[in-house]
Formats: C-alpha cells, sequence, structure tokens
C-alpha cells in the first residue's frame, strides 16, 4: 500500500482534508479547528485544552503546596516530638500527581471524542516513546467500536507503524498482545498487516526515518513471520542509490542512525545476506559501515554530559586548530633562514 501524506487529512477529523497545521504541535487539522490562542495562532482542540488546563493546574498545585506547609506547621506545633510525623504531609507531594493524572487527562481530551484522540496520541508517542502515551493508545482504541477503527484502518497504521518503530525498545514486554486485543484482531492478523499491508510504510520508515535500534523491529517481525523477504527488502533498501550516491556528510546526517544500526548489528546483517545470496549488498554494507563516522569517546565528566552533535563540533574543531597548527609549524620549516654578513 503507498504511504499517505498525513498533511492531507486531518488529525483529529480524519474524513476531512486539512487546511493547516496547529502552530503548537505541527499536527494536520481542519476547518472544524478553529481555536486561537491569546496572540491569535491557530491551535488543534488538544493544544488548545492544555493552554486553558494550564492554569487550573497551576493553582492547583499552589494549593497543594499551601495544604501541606500549613499540615507541617500545625503537626510540628502541636504534636509531640512531631518533627518526623511533620515530614508525613511531604508525601502528599508524590501521591498527589497520580492521583491527578486521570482528572489531568480528562482536561486535556475535553470535547474530544475516542476516534478523534487515537491518531494525535499515536503522534504524541510517535515523538515521545511515552508510556503514558501508549496506554492513551490502549485505551482509546479500547473505546472505539471495530467499525470505527476498520473505518480509519488506514490512517490509524499510518501513524502507528512508525510509532513503534521509533520505540519498539521503549514498549512493555506485553505490548503486542495488550495492543491487538484492543485493535479486535489477532496477533498473527496484526503481524501480517504489518509486515504485508504496510510494507511500504514500513521499510520507508526503518531506513529513510530511521531511529535508534530500529532493526530490531524488522529482525523481529521477520522471525515471526519467517518471511526473509521483509529483511532482503530492507538490505536492498539500505544499499539502494538513493543513499550510496551521498557525499559522506550527508550520509552521516540524514542517515546516521540508519548507519548507527549497521555497524551495532554487522554481524547479523552480513548472515542475513549470506543466507539470502546477497553478495553484492553485502560489499554495500561493508563500505555504509567504513563511511560511517562514530559518535566521539568523551574524554572527561564535561564531555559526558555534552549532546552528541555538540561533541562532534568540538573535535572538529580541536581537529582544525590542530591542523592549522601543523600548517604553521610546516610553514616556518620551509622557510629558509637568511644569514645576515657583517662587513668590516
Amino acid at each position: 500500500m503507498a504511504a499517505q501524506d498525513r498533511t492531507t487529512y486531518c488529525a483529529f477529523h480524519h474524513e476531512n482534508p486539512s487546511d493547516g497545521e496547529c502552530s503548537n504541535c505541527g499536527l494536520s487539522i481542519c476547518n472544524l479547528d478553529q481555536n486561537y490562542d491569546p496572540q491569535a495562532n491557530r491551535l488543534c482542540q488538544l493544544c488548545f485544552n492544555i493552554t486553558k488546563a494550564k492554569p487550573r493546574i497551576r493553582y492547583i498545585q499552589i494549593g497543594l503546596w499551601v495544604v501541606v506547609i500549613a499540615a507541617v506547621i500545625v503537626i510540628w506545633s502541636t504534636v509531640e516530638n512531631g518533627l518526623w510525623y511533620a515530614l508525613l504531609p511531604l508525601l502528599l507531594i508524590l501521591a498527589v500527581p497520580y492521583l491527578l493524572r486521570p482528572y489531568i487527562m480528562k482536561l486535556y481530551f475535553k470535547n474530544l471524542e475516542s476516534r478523534e484522540s487515537i491518531l494525535p496520541v499515536l503522534r504524541y508517542f510517535e515523538a515521545s516513546g511515552n508510556a503514558d502515551h501508549f496506554k492513551l493508545i490502549l485505551k482509546f482504541l479500547k473505546n472505539m467500536t471495530k467499525e470505527e477503527i476498520t473505518a480509519m484502518e488506514n490512517k490509524i497504521y499510518e501513524y502507528l507503524v512508525p510509532a513503534l518503530a521509533y520505540n519498539y525498545s521503549k514498549l512493555p514486554d506485553d505490548w503486542e498482545e495488550n495492543l491487538t486485543s484492543n485493535l479486535k484482531i489477532s496477533e498473527e492478523e496484526f503481524v501480517q498487516i504489518l509486515t504485508q499491508k504496510y510494507r511500504k510504510t514500513l521499510l520507508q520508515t526503518a531506513v529513510h526515518s530511521a531511529q535508534a535500534n530500529i532493526s530490531d523491529f524488522i529482525f523481529l517481525l521477520t522471525e515471526k513471520t519467517n518471511d526473509e523477504n521483509l529483511i532482503a527488502d530492507y538490505i536492498k533498501e539500505i544499499t539502494s542509490p538513493e543513499i550510496l550516491q551521498l557525499k559522506d556528510d550527508e550520509l552521516n546526517s540524514i542517515y546516521k542512525k540508519m548507519l548507527e544500526d549497521l555497524y551495532l548489528y554487522d554481524e547479523k546483517f552480513y548472515a542475513y545476506c549470506d543466507k539470502l545470496g546477497l553478495e553484492k549488498e553485502k560489499v554495500l554494507i561493508s563500505q555504509l559501515i567504513d563511511r560511517f563516522e562514530p559518535p566521539p569517546v568523551p574524554k572527561n565528566q564535561l564531555e559526558a554530559v555534552m549532546p552528541t552533535e555538540q561533541l562532534i563540533e568540538k573535535r572538529k574543531k580541536e581537529q582544525k586548530s590542530l591542523e592549522d597548527g601543523a600548517s604553521e609549524e610546516n610553514k616556518e620549516k620551509e622557510t629558509p633562514e637568511i644569514e645576515f654578513v657583517e662587513e668590516h
């Protein structure tokens, strides 16, 4: 199935074409979404709800602190040896956020039905990998009828495939069982849908929008389906001319995560190439790995907390400084010394 452009339809009202995007989160919206912030920026319903909920949540937090501080003072001043007892109200600070979470979620998804919430939450999970977002996906799917899910199938999977591929390592152990149960299909049907019906979306995501350890997801699906053509298609997409013709800096920028997976799982890729008779692709994978620039190793604690991009930039500056220094030294050596002879 050809991949759909998610910008062409509304993320909240999937039947409607999009006529813009939310200025805050970038989700596609349609003419039914007419919410604006004080600066007249157009917002989706979810961002609008979050903006409205923030003051209320802040008041609750302030009220909680007032109650806790008052309780500490009262207990400390009235109970004998009350110092330890006075610390008990502080436990409220830890407990209340969990107790308030269902209320906060209601505020965020106010005026949104499950079928209007599922695509935005899938997009949120795709971007964050947050366990709470995955739980919301399960909740909204559970609340939808099989007919609603079937009517939205194409759109759901266009969001679901990247969300799962990007965050496979963050999923709970029972993710497949829970997800298929709420999608109202069997695990066997689910895997077939991913690898057959949405194979192109899966491979495009795994190669051209790769995230860390994304190949693990492809290996898992290959093993589950016994479909070695999937891994063959994956390897051929990795070694396609579109990728091979890139310059080294472009390759390491655009396909950094994909190269990282080749570097980490090279033996597994080579084993599949041998098994499937992909001799040419094996050579090309080896060449791609040789072109990979692994992230630099931190030299001290300060570098250990630096973002990888910042550390790479620092190493480039250090290298340039060394090259400039060496160049100056060579110039000095090449400059002939002029002898001045005193005249008598």
